[in-house]
């Protein structure tokens, strides 16, 4: 059979419905892209969350100024800290387990954004220390600037304990041993008001 490279289509005969995308247009296009990205943009909408600020930054001045003008026993407070150190803490007051005792209560993140925190009180109770330590166990010792701080440790919660004749001064967190020990040397006497 020989081909002569022509073809013939049969004839098509309407089916008498119309043909709807016929009537479609650039507008119908855009308006049904505008409906999506409406539907996309509510979706996002309800969805997103915004980042937590990372560090609340806090003036510890007030906290130390009450705590002085009340406390019936000799306070230290951390100076000379690096600005890495950021103060997100501060409070004079009675804990669970210190109850009625207050205790002043300064918390920082570290350089190495870790926490650690300073806390002080009369109270010597086991109830008090297992609080202040996470129930940490004494480890070790160390001296800081001539005073004797007692390591104490539970998981990754590390604390130096150091007690003198008024005034249990514990520096815990989830900080390095050196962070701590930094922390604990900064302390000194809160100057007279």
């Amino acid at each position: 059979m020989a081909h002569d490279g022509a073809v013939t289509l049969p004839d098509v005969e309407p089916t008498g419905r119309r043909n709807p995308r016929l009537r479609q247009t650039i507008g119908d296009m855009v308006r049904s892209m505008l409906l999506v990205l409406a539907v996309v943009g509510a979706i996002l909408l309800v969805t997103w969350r915004p980042s937590p600020e990372a560090v609340k930054v806090i003036d510890i001045t007030p906290v130390l100024a009450f705590a002085e003008s009340t406390a019936t026993f000799p306070l230290t407070s951390p100076v000379g800290l690096s600005d890495g150190w950021r103060p997100t803490s501060a409070r004079f007051e009675p804990t669970e387990k210190s109850v009625p005792d207050p205790v002043l209560h300064i918390g920082y993140v570290t350089p190495a954004d870790a926490y650690a925190q300073v806390s002080q009180s009369t109270n010597r109770t086991s109830a008090y220390s297992a609080e202040q330590t996470d129930s940490g166990r004494p480890v070790g010792s160390l001296t800081v600037d001539g005073s004797t701080w007692e390591k104490w440790e539970r998981g990754d919660r590390r604390s130096l304990v150091r007690s003198d004749d008024a005034v249990l001064t514990i520096v815990s967190g989830g900080a390095t041993w050196e962070e701590l020990t930094t922390l604990a040397a900064s302390l000194e006497p809160l100057a007279a008001s």
